[in-house]
């Protein structure tokens, strides 16, 4: 692959509704332009960029896929992206990494919840865009309504510059309307160019005044011009095309089927003219010294991102980098700002799907792959020593599946544990979190599949095994009344024996408050040598749990009286009385069980909110408001139980139609009903039984 300067690239993620077929495209866009030697296909298991095990066997992608397409003088650094909701951070991770995004589209399925959302990521970075409509040879194609669909969602904006000549089995190709010619694809299989045919010509013209008007929207000479009812000649169009797409402001739509192979050639033309390339895009980074705003153009010391990882036991640790100034070179040791550590590079090259083709060099703007980076992580600066800069790390969506992870074989805890970190190296999204107080590994998610290919993942890589299960709930316990008590704890059995007895006042404190001990002790009951005995047993007590095994929370516990042997008291003997008192006064002192309530925002379109907020009845969630977002989005504002959070992500998802998500933080404990805290009391007295 030679070498391309920075005018001559053009960064391009690929993102959509899942089975759009991005993949198929991009198949077909590396086979047009040499890069495969024969056309990929996904449902034969030949793609090239679906190549993983996991892809091969659900037919969709899973993780972000590099295909760098020569074409015309240009170099298309295309990243296929998956359109399956559970891996949504490939998609962000590939769109900071890129200049433009191209949206493609179902022609039978028009708009989808994925479409929407691909598109509403790439407007908040507010990068260029085209889409197109693919499988225009399948049944139910329209080509019109898919259009229609988007303009009435996007705005005028989204104005195609290609007509479909037929559909369904009919489909045969493209007509230009700034060439005004058309491309077809003859019986034989051969291209066929030539001019617009009389019974287009109406729609044709139709369409071409659309676009005219869009594009004078914001050309103030076009505006003119057509005004006035002037014929504008070609060049100015694709000019000011060219300028709209690169504003943000004009969306071109572009019309083919990626398993025919038509419309790809068009298409990957198209692309070279209006996408932008990264020559003067300016990037603001951070100068770690002292935290000032830095201006980084393509024309500045080197500095790179990484923005993916894969890491494999076989194949290694690859890490895919843009280079956003300076160049780079496959020999170089270049300086990482996070770790603050020198990374040397064994060498340079670029990807298409899996098949790695070497580098000497990359300009500002490219995007490459380095192996065998020692300390390199996603979102990692990487630059030159003596300019240093930091980007900021993309931003992924918080993850709403949260499971514990336990290894299958006993033993296996740190094989399966390591495998799991390697993984989220690998997807940010992912994250493992050891809870303290449960004593379980939590793994942290998007969705079901996300977590469900994770564990397939461990097991064909690393040999181990690993189930999910329904995390335990860190409830608490406490109490609703004061009581007195007493404690006494003696034992004679030759020689010295035990002895500690006490009287102790448990009494309820304010929410919040956490546990007190203190001491009234008159006349020397029980000497001063062993109150702090008793304190730290009632600090372990209430710690280990009373009515169901859950920490003893906002009590104040005062040792009043007691007595003592001179012989055979000791501070274990307090303990024990103590914990004999605490066990006896919490079950008498009207205990009640805490659960953790968590603050939960939830954004869905508004004419879901009514099935919305009636599922959050069913799990005792409190609604404490809702109000519009724009773009017929809505917000509810709620408390809900941590105990009934578990798989709520899947069931939003289907009631939405995949088009809600929620955020939640924790925000207090409060007592559960009666009935739930019977059956979790009944639950731990029957384990425990059994040990």
């Amino acid at each position: 692959m030679q070498e391309y300067q920075s005018a001559d690239l053009r960064n391009i993620a690929v993102i959509g509704h899942g089975r759009t077929g991005k993949t198929s495209l991009l198949d077909a866009a590396l086979f047009n332009a040499g890069g495969a030697r024969r056309f990929g296909k996904v449902d034969d298991g030949t793609s090239a960029l679906d190549y993983e095990p996991e892809e091969s066997k659900r037919k969709l992608s899973i993780s972000s896929a590099l295909a760098a397409v020569e074409w015309r003088g240009c170099k298309m650094n295309f990243i296929d992206t998956p359109g399956y909701p559970d891996f949504v951070g490939e998609m962000i991770s590939a769109l900071n990494a890129s200049d433009a995004a191209l949206i493609v589209v179902s022609a039978p399925s028009g708009m989808e919840t994925g479409t929407e959302k691909a598109w509403l990521t790439v407007e908040d970075l507010g990068l260029p865009r085209a889409i197109f409509v693919n499988k225009m040879d399948r049944e139910h194609a329209d080509f019109e309504r898919a259009v229609d669909e988007l303009r009435a969602r996007f705005g005028s904006g989204i104005v195609p510059v290609q007509l479909p000549i037929g559909k369904e089995d009919t489909f045969q190709g493209v007509a230009d309307l700034l060439t005004l010619h058309m491309k077809i694809i003859t019986h034989e299989d051969e291209e066929l160019v030539t001019d617009i045919p009389e019974f287009m010509q109406e729609a044709v013209e139709e369409a071409r005044q659309q676009l005219i008007e869009a594009l004078s929207d914001f050309d103030d000479k076009l505006m003119e011009k057509f005004l006035e009812g002037e014929d504008i000649p070609e060049d100015e169009i694709r000019e000011a095309l060219a300028a709209g797409v690169k504003a943000a402001k004009v969306f071109p739509v572009f019309c083919g089927s990626a398993t025919q192979n038509i419309g790809v050639k068009k298409l990957l033309k198209g692309l070279g003219a209006l996408m932008p390339s990264p020559e003067n895009r300016t990037f603001i980074a951070t100068d770690p010294k002292t935290e000032d705003p830095v201006e980084r153009g393509t024309d500045g010391p080197f500095a790179a991102q990484v923005f993916k990882t894969i890491v494999d036991p076989f194949v290694g640790r690859l890490t895919f980098l843009r280079v956003v100034s300076g160049e780079m070179k496959g020999d170089g040791t270049y300086y990482n700002v996070n770790r603050e550590a020198e990374e040397r590079m064994s060498g340079l090259f670029t990807m298409q799907g899996k098949q790695q083709i070497p580098l000497t060099k990359a300009h500002a703007g490219d995007i490459v792959v380095v192996a065998k980076l020692t300390v390199t992580k996603t979102g990692d600066t990487l630059c030159d020593k003596s300019a240093p800069v930091l980007f900021e790390p993309s931003a992924y969506p918080g993850s709403m599946m949260v499971f514990a992870a336990y290894p299958v074989k006993k033993g296996e805890e740190d094989k399966v544990f390591s495998a799991i970190g390697k993984e989220s190296d690998q997807d940010p999204t992912i994250q493992i979190v050891k809870n303290k107080e449960t004593k379980e590994t939590l793994v942290r998610g998007i969705g079901e599949v996300q977590l469900e290919i994770l564990r397939e993942r461990i097991q064909r890589k690393y040999g181990a095994e690993v189930e999910f299960r329904e995390p335990k709930v860190a409830l608490r316990e406490t109490i609703r009344k004061t009581v007195k008590v007493e404690g006494k704890h003696k034992k004679q059995s030759g020689g010295h024996g035990q002895y500690g007895h006490v009287w102790l006042e448990i009494s309820p404190q304010p929410a919040g408050e956490g546990n007190a001990f203190t001491e009234t002790i008159f006349g020397g009951s029980v000497p001063r040598q062993y109150i702090p005995a008793v304190e730290k047993g009632t600090e372990e007590t209430l710690a280990a749990g009373i009515l169901a095994g859950f920490p003893v929370v906002d009590v104040k516990v005062n040792l009043y009286d007691g007595s003592y042997h001179t012989v055979d008291s000791s501070e274990a003997a307090f303990k024990t009385a103590t914990a004999i008192a605490l066990k006896k006064g919490v079950m008498d002192a009207s205990p009640a069980l805490l659960e953790p309530i968590f603050n939960m925002t939830i954004t869905a379109p508004e004419y879901f909110m009514g099935d919305v907020m009636g599922q959050l009845n069913t799990k005792r969630a409190k609604i404490l408001g809702m109000e519009s977002k724009g773009r017929d989005m809505s917000e509810i504002k709620a408390q809900i139980p941590a105990l009934e959070l578990y798989k709520y992500a899947t069931e939003l998802r289907s009631q939405t139609k995949g088009r809600g998500d929620f955020s939640v933080e924790f925000s207090h404990y409060e007592e559960m009903p009666q009935r739930i805290a019977e059956e979790i009391i009944a639950k731990y007295q029957a384990d425990k039984e059994k040990k």
